[in-house]
């Protein structure tokens, strides 16, 4: 990730809206001699003529940076091009010499739960039990419930983020309810599968049994910097919700993990290592079934909320943007 000492300007890539932490990072990066600029990812047009002739007034000059970052490009679930458009500069990247924090091979798996969930699952991590249903998939979604003896499931994009296109469905008999994120019902219960058809259309789709140990205890999620436990958070449920995020009305806390959770979390970022190496951050959550055993819900390893300011980690995770012999800094 470069030399520490020779690491003056970071570019922070977003598409129009940054983490509410980064402010607060750009801060404890200046105090450390470290500038930090906010730069919209290129569209894949401006890549293009890039690579192929003269420079376009007003485009960047990524030479300038030590460092380019994606944690910045919230909404990339929106951006059927985002991709693309990340391969593109990292292959601009990659000629001028200037790394990515985020290893593409990290990104190109991070970004779809259908690609690493299914890979860990086979290494044998205790994940949600899953369905995936893929693109362009038609049938009953009450026979899906059936043969995986639900009563209730969540239905949810491979790539999505914020609980996009998220729903709860409960099933009585052959009726089923469709319950989106927001409370609100978006299908009537005679026309489900017509309309789990046309969300399958924009891509694969997650099925897993709903737990409800959710709305007691929410979800439990463990930082990782630098392939180090950094802290953890308890993500809970409002009064009368089922989803964990403070967009819903739920809450964030600083919990302090027992050594069975740090164990956890610490067992799943090795299989990860395995495949990438040592990832600048990675955060894994889960809920815990019935027998109270956690299950791996996901894991987020390339534009997560880390919580910082809950886990007072800011210069944590500064040190590991810093570079590979900062990481092994004691904390």
């Amino acid at each position: 990730m470069g030399d520490p000492a020779h690491l003056k300007r970071i570019a922070l890539l977003h598409l129009g809206r940054i983490h509410d932490e980064t402010p607060a990072l750009r801060a404890r990066l200046a105090r450390r001699g470290i500038a930090s600029e906010l730069v919209p990812l290129p569209p894949l047009a401006a890549r293009e003529r890039a690579a192929d002739g003269p420079r376009a007034a007003g485009d960047d000059d990524w030479s300038r940076f030590d460092l380019v970052t994606v944690r910045d490009c919230r909404g990339s679930h929106q951006h059927p091009d985002f991709l693309p458009r990340i391969r593109a500069l990292a292959q601009q990247l990659g000629s001028l010499g200037v790394p990515l924090a985020n290893p593409l091979a990290v990104i190109e798996a991070g970004n779809a739960k259908n690609d690493y969930l299914p890979r860990l699952a086979r290494e044998g991590v205790a994940l949600i039990p899953s369905r995936w249903l893929p693109r362009g998939w038609c049938g009953s979604l009450v026979e899906l419930l059936e043969d995986g003896g639900w009563q209730e499931a969540v239905l949810k994009p491979a790539i999505g983020s914020k609980s996009w296109h998220t729903y709860r469905v409960r099933r009585e008999g052959a009726r089923l309810t469709i319950t989106a994120a927001d409370g609100s019902q978006p299908v009537a219960a005679g026309a489900v599968d017509g309309w789990l058809a046309a969300l399958t259309r924009h891509g694969e789709v997650c099925l897993q049994p709903f737990l409800s140990a959710v709305c007691r205890e929410g979800e439990f999620s463990a930082v990782m910097l630098g392939g180090r436990f950094s802290h953890a958070v308890a993500k809970t449920v409002a009064a009368g919700g089922w989803i964990a995020h403070e967009r819903f009305g739920g809450t964030n806390t600083l919990r302090q993990a027992s050594v069975a959770e740090r164990r956890w979390a610490a067992a799943i970022e090795e299989r990860l290592r395995r495949r990438f190496g040592v990832l600048p951050y990675a955060r894994i959550d889960g809920i815990r079934d019935g027998a109270g055993d956690l299950l791996l819900l996901e894991c987020e390893l390339v534009i997560p909320r880390l919580f910082l300011a809950e886990g007072e980690a800011f210069d944590r995770y500064a040190e590991v943007l810093l570079g590979p012999a900062s990481t092994r800094m004691a904390w």
